[in-house]
């Protein structure tokens, strides 16, 4: 078996709704199921962006958490 995985965000407008972000999920699975793959699922990984020391500690920046959502598909 063979799988895919693939970023998603939905990209919204100021008022958008989860029917948007849904109509984008589903164009992201007609298009990869047009290659012969079958969804799985929509999970989060969550990671860590490491911070900067700057320069002799000026300009420092703290690492944060980020959260990414991948798409899951198999063949």
């Amino acid at each position: 078996m063979e799988y895919k995985v693939l970023p998603f965000n939905a990209s919204l407008k100021r008022n958008g709704s989860a029917d948007e972000a849904a109509r984008q999920l589903q164009q992201l699975i007609d298009q990869q199921r047009s290659q012969g793959y079958e969804y799985v699922g929509l999970e989060d990984i969550t990671t860590t962006v490491e911070g900067t020391n700057g320069c002799l500690g000026i300009g420092a920046k703290p690492g944060y958490m980020v959260a990414v959502a991948v798409a899951i598909f198999k063949k």
